[in-house]
């Protein structure tokens, strides 16, 4: 540990900060701190003297913390989770790639991406997504449900708890950005001048791009007529910011149809430019006028079509035609110019396709085709993806609805979405499953479908863990070494650790310390050999008193038959053994930085979804359920986790969430409801139409935790 060196002056001013209850001053904590604020800075590589430089307005709140703590945080705490396949859809190509469902707090993906570890994303995401669309709930302590009445998530957390949540999540976005790449995020009018001013703090004002405005909805302006006087107006369009990640940046131009006057006749406009555009070569004399402010063309090119315009004049005098007509008839490429009074014009052919402003009123910014609340229009996200190009890598962490992942995959872009709630990631998993019964993007008659079958896909986990996966990955001995280890959260480095203690077995480091892996993929180690004291001896004897300190071991729980022990080495010197064991429901040495939260259960009951991190592992869920003359009952469930209290659940108390498929095939789960646990009844029952032997249900507890799809009995 390294010493602190304090002067009185310093001494006096942290003791006046303690009796008055008051942070220290930053420059004290560096000299409290001094090794760890070396580590910090190594691991999470940021610039306070860069962050200085960025002079703009900024928000001030409590639990604020710097961005370079943000970053570093997840590096130091290990704040990363493996991820793990649930199920795939489809054979990837020759590059091995599918698009990602995944199933977690979205912060703790980020993490996981932007530590670049886990090798089924790693070298693949961070650094390579070109564009991130994100609909986070508004702060509105609101709560949103289904068609059918289910609770699909909360907007409760507010105030400077919401801000923190969404700029954290901001800077991880920002970080996993590729250099070409940027950000839209869509926002209301309770935060969406707080999310600018945060926006502009971690992308940068000089990367602001524009603020455009989408249609929420049906007006709701009748509503107020019954009243004789308001304290309002109603509200009729949301916010999309739009930042990039490098100011010299330029994209692809965003277009749309054209009215249908456009697209039969031409329109003369105005060739002068703003005097704000400084371009001395564009200013020059034309047809007698000479502005102050540039011309919009170069002179070569404005002359040669003010030359066409008067060809036009002369051969219109014979023919008498228009000059749409004329254009046309020269091959749709000529440019015209023309003097009308004192004001010089250039010529818009017809067009079928104009370029958008930054007013998107035009289309619907929500839709409904899925039943899951504020889901946004196929025809915002088609818009907004109109900036990239095929392959591109699009990214959502408020997957909701799957709306984003649905129009990447029908443009041919690879996708991530992420979602916490079982309700979104089935739902997701339906629509992209259907996709080809879905509407064609861009067209106007509903009844012309995509008729494409999805590209191939995966549903993923992040936060929680099958035991029976774990033990799987030790048919691949790579696999499962990076698998214990981001579970604890020690980062894989391409190192030669047992070289460097001459010891077996050693594949990391955790805070200067060698940390050993149990060898489980040799069966004789998994069912024979067993952590005890004589083999943490022997380890003592082959290092020959090298090993001194901490020396970790990560071993499955029923592989060892002793806790963490301290045994001297040959040299009489101390060796603190700490065993990393696994399963635990909530693992020991991340419980101080991880939290499991729940499912929601019901509209009274639901925790805040957006904050919460689960690192746990799952449990078994069994249930029953028979077909009723009304629909079905729940004849059986039941799960292992317990309350906060400690004690188990009875009945269906456990019970979070009740997923229905009426025609399941045995195969792929097709999602047809969701019916929440305090929707259902003492008796278990659930009102449904359409209930056959075919019918199959899934369960899902208070945790998370999913049993496998039951048909009816």
């Amino acid at each position: 540990m390294s010493r602190i060196s304090l002067e009185e002056s310093d001494l006096k001013r942290l003791f006046d900060a303690l009796n008055d209850s008051v942070e220290p001053p930053e420059e004290l904590v560096a000299k409290l701190f001094p090794s760890f604020m070396e580590k910090l800075a190594a691991g999470g590589k940021f610039d306070f003297e860069a962050l200085n430089r960025i002079r703009i307005p900024t928000l001030e709140y409590a639990g604020k913390r710097q961005e370079g703590v943000i970053l570093a945080g997840a590096v130091l705490l290990g704040q990363s989770a493996p991820l793990q396949i649930l199920r795939t859809f489809g054979e990837p190509g020759e590059d091995g790639w599918r698009n990602l469902i995944v199933q977690g707090d979205n912060l703790q993906f980020l993490k996981t991406v932007f530590l670049n570890q886990d090798p089924l994303i790693k070298d693949k995401v961070k650094g390579k997504v070109k564009l991130i669309y994100i609909d986070p709930p508004f702060g509105t302590g609101d709560e949103y449900g289904g068609s059918g009445g289910e609770e699909s998530y909360t907007a409760k957390i507010m105030g400077s708890e919401f801000i923190e949540g969404i700029r954290e999540r901001l800077v991880f976005l920002r970080e996993i950005l590729s250099e070409e790449g940027c950000i839209f995020i869509r926002i209301d009018y309770h935060f969406g001048h707080y999310v600018k001013i945060v926006m502009d703090e971690v992308f940068g004002n000089n990367n602001f791009r524009n603020e455009i405005i989408v249609r929420r909805g049906q007006s709701k302006a009748g509503f107020f007529k019954q009243f004789e006087k308001i304290n309002s107006i109603a509200v009729a369009y949301d916010t999309i910011f739009w930042y990039s990640k490098r100011p010299e940046t330029r994209f692809l131009k965003i277009s749309k149809d054209a009215p249908d006057d456009d697209r039969v006749n031409g329109k003369w406009m105005n060739l002068i430019k703003s005097k704000a555009y400084d371009r001395p070569t564009m200013k020059y004399e034309l047809l007698g006028i000479n502005k102050d402010a540039p011309w919009m063309w170069s002179k070569d090119r404005s002359f040669k079509a003010v030359d066409n315009y008067n060809k036009y004049i002369e051969f219109s005098r014979h023919t008498h035609e228009s000059l749409e007509e004329y254009w046309n008839k020269t091959g749709r490429a000529l440019e015209f110019v023309r003097r009308n009074n004192n004001q010089i014009q250039y010529w818009i052919p017809p067009r079928d396709q104009v370029l958008v402003d930054n007013n998107w009123l035009d289309i619907t910014g929500y839709s409904h085709q899925t039943g899951y609340p504020t889901e946004n229009s196929e025809e915002l996200l088609f818009r907004t993806l109109q900036i990239t190009e095929p392959d591109d890598l699009i990214f959502d962490c408020f997957g909701g609805s799957g709306t984003t992942a649905a129009v990447a995959d029908k443009l041919d872009r690879r996708w991530i979405t992420c979602d916490f709630g079982k309700h979104a990631i089935y739902t997701m998993q339906k629509r992209l499953l259907n996709i080809a019964d879905s509407k064609a993007l861009g067209q106007e008659k509903p009844s012309k479908k995509y008729s494409l079958p999805p590209k191939p896909l995966a549903v993923v986990s992040v936060g929680a863990y099958d035991f029976s996966r774990v033990m799987d990955l030790r048919k691949n001995k790579e696999a499962y070494i990076a698998f214990v280890l981001a579970l604890f959260g020690i980062p894989r480095e391409e190192k030669d650790f047992a070289g460097k203690y001459r010891l077996d077995g050693i594949y990391a480091e955790k805070d200067g310390d060698p940390v050993e892996i149990f060898p489980v993929w040799e069966d004789d180690y998994l069912y024979h050999v067993r952590l005890d004291e004589d083999y943490l001896k022997q380890i003592l004897i082959q290092s020959r008193g090298r090993i001194r300190g901490n020396y970790r071991i990560i071993v499955p729980e029923t592989c060892t038959i002793v806790g963490d022990l301290t045994l001297k080495n040959q040299s009489g010197e101390p060796v603190s053994f700490k065993l990393l064991k696994f399963p635990y429901k909530i693992l020991e040495e991340a419980s101080r930085n991880f939290s499991l939260e729940e499912q929601p259960n019901s509209p009274d009951n639901i925790n805040n979804l957006v904050s919460s991190v689960g690192f746990y592992f799952h449990d078994d869920v069994a249930v029953e359920a028979r077909k009723t003359p009304g629909g079905l009952t729940l004849s059986r469930f039941s799960t292992p986790i317990v309350n906060r209290e400690g004690k188990t659940y009875e009945g269906l108390e456990g019970l979070s969430l009740v997923l229905i498929d009426l025609n399941y095939d045995g195969k792929v789960f097709n999602l047809h409801k969701a019916v929440y646990g305090k929707e259902i009844g003492e008796d278990g029952g659930i009102g449904l139409e359409g209930v056959t032997e075919k019918t199959a249900v899934i369960a899902i507890d208070r945790h998370g935790n999913e049993s496998k799809p039951v048909y009816m009995k």
